[in-house]
């Protein structure tokens, strides 16, 4: 749980230290999900093959995490491997000195705003001369699929040594297509929390990476508290609605910004509330990489 919540700035650069121990800790876990291409089979990419008479320059290129990386062989015999994005234009160049057996390029994280999805072309140069190519595509499909409250499955992996745990959510996040984003916030508007909160909507800001298949993602804090501990605002009177429906919005970095709403039926009555989740689906999704404000 490596959330950082209810933040007032949108900073999308990433603390180095967080995301290269991440990438340590879980590099076995995801690297069953990134995207591989071998020179042999790939089914999400191509290669030209090299020119008669050469050898083969590049061995495989793998999403691994938040790097496109590029294996070579120890006898390579190239000067630069150089990184295509889909427009054709030239995202990168990576100087080769005898003896490297790997390059990588950054595409996510950090201080990167993500990648364009689509095919990328990496190319191994000698002089003027290409001597290798091939490409990958990159196409990841992120969507919200379920949001749980923790009142109503208590036996999930919650932090149960936070205070108001059972007013946390789980969010499930699915990624069906073929390569890596990363997650920076999850933004909740019209929830039971926003009604004790000046804000109309609260943001609850993230460093997650989503690989193919699916994450699980456990707030920090209360989606579906009904009090303010402190006394400041008026809690909700809960006899007082009937139903309501929020909306959470994650914001990633490369792919389309998924959406989910659920519908909250309030009973009960003012500082004892009772909520009851009757209704929930993902809805269609946001413009591509739209900043929440």
């Amino acid at each position: 749980m490596n959330d950082d919540t209810n933040s007032k700035t949108n900073d999308r650069r990433i603390d180095r230290r967080t995301v290269l121990g991440g990438l340590s800790a879980s590099f076995v876990a995801l690297s069953g999900c990134s995207t591989l291409t071998s020179r042999n089979d790939a089914p999400n990419s191509t290669s030209s093959g090299p020119p008669e008479g050469k050898k083969d320059s590049l061995t495989s290129v793998e999403m691994v995490e938040t790097e496109l990386v590029v294996k070579l062989p120890s006898d390579a015999d190239i000067d630069s491997v150089n990184l295509l994005n889909p427009d054709g234009e030239t995202n990168a160049i990576r100087r080769i000195q005898d003896g490297t057996t790997q390059v990588a390029f950054q595409l996510l994280g950090e201080t990167e705003d993500g990648y364009v999805p689509g095919e990328y072309r990496i190319v191994a140069i000698t002089g003027d001369e290409t001597v290798d190519e091939t490409t990958i595509t990159l196409d990841p499909k992120i969507d919200i699929t379920d949001v749980k409250r923790a009142q109503d499955y208590p036996d999930l992996n919650w932090d149960k040594e936070q205070p108001s745990w059972e007013q946390f959510a789980a969010v499930t996040v699915e990624n069906t297509g073929n390569a890596p984003s990363y997650l920076t916030a999850l933004r909740w508007e019209n929830s039971p929390h926003t009604k004790v909160s000046p804000s109309e909507a609260l943001t609850h800001y993230l460093r997650r990476i989503i690989p193919p298949g699916e994450t699980t993602i456990y707030t920090t804090a209360p989606v579906y508290r009904t009090q303010d501990p402190t006394g400041a605002y008026e809690a909700v009177d809960c006899g007082s609605l009937e139903r309501d429906t929020l909306t959470v919005t994650g914001n990633v970095q490369t792919g389309k910004n998924p959406t989910f709403s659920q519908t909250v039926e309030y009973g009960g009555k003012k500082y004892s509330c009772d909520l009851t989740i009757v209704d929930s689906g993902s809805t269609s999704s946001l413009k591509t990489n739209e900043s929440d404000t």
